[in-house]
């Protein structure tokens, strides 16, 4: 059997993250080829007796931070959010930002509170207001948020030639609290890195989400082929020109979180998230493609329980595009 992934890049991007808990996606922006699958803390198989009371006290250890353990995506979930107003029609109405709204009177706030004044949906998306995104669905109402979400197949099991990828959804009764807090993707919303890679790739890839795949080629004893990976278009998460809008903002927001160019010119388009845990720490978020007018990568990266917020993780996203885009 032979795997798609790349082993410089699979190593490289594990070093990225060894000092923290979290996890790294690199994926081929157009096939759904997976070119990276990283999580952190991980262990040596060969010395797992040698060194298994070390490891067994690392939470998480045993399982896969990148594709099996779904957690609160915070602002990235804006993504599936961005994509049902620009369908609404209603990105062209501007949204009085105070630093937070009073939703069935339970008060939400902004990260940190900030108070961003009057902001348009570019605005709003890149300085990932809360308030703006929670407007913005209450106008439309649950029921198109949540058939947008449907469409990102969130909440449903995906079905992968290695794992089956599982996330949460669920918008209870339609109460507006619980459909405000959804918006900016606290709720009841748990997804994992490698499911908001694949959002992103479709919103790269013109609006269809191509499925994931690892295996490479299956080849038996005598040389023949049994199984061979191949790009399938999975779902259409969008209408073309919406996903035009969404990859123009987030390389406006990529260059407003200050992401390095990358070789000859290269743009990051971005999203960050900073998931609230309940327990004083976030859920740190970075998802991106690149180049910003040439999808070609995806990378999606997170840190669990930190005090960091998702611009944090810039270093590893632009060190992994310097090896992608230059070195490749």
């Amino acid at each position: 059997m032979t795997l798609t992934l790349d082993e410089d890049l699979q190593k490289e991007a594990y070093d990225l993250i060894s000092g923290f808990t979290g996890s790294v996606v690199v994926m081929n922006a157009r096939t759904g080829e997976i070119l990276a699958l990283t999580s952190s803390p991980s262990f040596n198989v060969n010395q797992l007796e040698e060194d298994w009371k070390e490891i067994n006290e690392q939470d998480g250890v045993f399982y896969s931070n990148a594709y099996q353990n779904p957690v609160a995506p915070g602002s990235v979930f804006k993504l599936v959010t961005s994509t049902a107003i620009l369908e609404e029609g209603i990105d062209g109405e501007e949204v009085e930002d105070t630093g937070s709204l009073v939703v069935n009177g339970q008060t939400i706030r902004n990260y940190n509170g900030t108070a961003y004044g009057t902001l348009t949906f570019e605005e709003g998306f890149i300085n990932s207001s809360n308030v703006y995104f929670m407007d913005r669905a209450l106008e439309m109402g649950g029921k198109k948020l949540e058939e947008t979400a449907q469409r990102f197949l969130l909440g449903q099991n995906i079905e992968l030639d290695f794992a089956t990828i599982k996330s949460t959804f669920d918008l209870e009764d339609y109460e507006e609290n619980v459909i405000a807090s959804t918006a900016f993707g606290q709720g009841n919303t748990l997804v994992t890195p490698l499911h908001m890679a694949m959002i992103v790739q479709s919103i790269a890839n013109g609006g269809e989400m191509v499925k994931p795949y690892l295996i490479q080629s299956v080849v038996n004893g005598k040389g023949k082929v049994l199984q061979e990976g191949e790009a399938e278009v999975l779902t259409e998460t969008m209408d073309a020109s919406v996903a035009k809008k969404l990859r123009k903002v987030m390389k406006k927001a990529g260059e407003a979180y200050g992401l390095e160019t990358i070789g000859d010119g290269y743009q990051i388009a971005a999203k960050t998230g900073t998931a609230e845990r309940g327990d004083g720490t976030n859920n740190a978020w970075l998802v991106t493609f690149a180049p910003a007018d040439d999808p070609q990568y995806v990378i999606a990266v997170n840190r669990l329980k930190t005090e960091e917020i998702g611009k944090s993780l810039a270093p590893v996203v632009e060190a992994l595009y310097e090896t992608l885009l230059v070195e490749e």
